[in-house]
C-alpha cells in the first residue's frame, strides 16, 4: 500500500498576552529558542510540506531558513482559527500550483510545544497510515493534546472555524472518526503561556532530560 502523504501546519500567531513578550522567541538554552526547537523537530520528520503561519517577521524568517512555507497572518487578532484556515489554504495552494501532491493528511502543531519527541511524531504518522480516514489525536494521561492529524477531506470543516475555535471543534462534528493515540510522557504536551511555564520547560530541556528531547 502506498504511504499516505502528510503535510504540516505550524500555528505561531499568538499574542502571548500573559507573558507580555513573544514566547516563541524565548531561549531554551544559549543557542535555541522555543520556535527553533519546534521547527527543528518538524524538519526531522520529512513531511510533504510545512506551512508556518505567523504574524511575526522573526518566526517567518526562521521558517524560510528551514525551507518551509512562511505564511503571514494579518488576521491574527481573530484567534487560533485564523492560523488553521491560512495553513490549510497554503497547503491547498501549493498542491494546486503543482509544488506538492495534494496531502492525504495534515498535522497541526502549536509553536510553543518544544518538548515533542520524534518517537511520538513517528507513532502519530504510523497511526494515520493504518487509519487514514481517522483524525489522530495524541492522548496524554488520557487527555487529548497536540499535534493532531486530520485527513484532507476535513479541510472544508477546518476552514469554517472562527475565533479561538481549534481543530477539536471540527473533529467533534464527526467524533466517530476520532482516534486517540496513547502518547507516553505527558511532558511532551507542555506548552508555554506564563513565565513559570517557560522556567519549567527550560529547566527540563536544559538540565533534566536533554537526552529525551534532542
Amino acid at each position: 500500500m502506498k504511504e499516505k502523504n502528510i503535510a504540516a501546519v505550524v500555528m505561531a500567531s499568538g499574542f502571548s498576552r500573559r507573558l507580555g513578550t513573544n514566547k516563541l522567541l524565548l531561549p531554551l538554552d544559549e543557542t535555541t529558542r522555543v520556535i527553533d526547537k519546534v521547527l527543528d523537530r518538524i524538519k526531522e520528520m520529512d513531511y510533504a510540506a510545512v506551512a508556518v503561519v505567523s504574524q511575526y517577521d522573526e518566526v517567518l524568517e526562521q521558517a524560510a531558513r528551514q525551507g518551509f512555507a512562511a505564511v503571514a497572518n494579518t488576521e491574527a487578532i481573530e484567534g487560533k482559527s485564523s492560523s488553521i484556515r491560512l495553513g490549510v489554504a497554503a497547503l491547498e495552494a501549493m498542491a494546486a500550483n503543482g509544488q506538492i501532491p495534494l496531502p492525504d493528511g495534515m498535522i497541526f502543531f502549536t509553536g510553543d510545544q518544544p518538548l515533542l519527541t520524534k518517537e511520538l511524531l513517528t507513532a502519530l504518522n504510523a497511526a494515520f497510515q493504518e487509519q487514514p480516514y481517522k483524525m489522530i489525536f495524541p492522548a496524554y494521561d488520557g487527555k487529548p493534546g497536540s499535534p493532531a492529524i486530520f485527513p484532507m477531506d476535513m479541510a472544508p470543516h477546518l476552514k469554517k472555524l472562527q475565533g479561538e475555535e481549534g481543530g477539536m471543534k471540527a473533529a467533534l462534528e464527526q467524533k466517530e472518526r476520532i482516534y486517540y493515540l496513547p502518547a507516553g510522557a505527558s511532558w511532551q504536551n507542555w506548552d508555554l503561556d506564563t513565565f513559570e511555564d517557560w522556567e519549567k520547560i527550560k529547566l527540563f530541556y536544559c538540565n533534566l532530560s536533554r537526552e529525551h528531547v534532542k
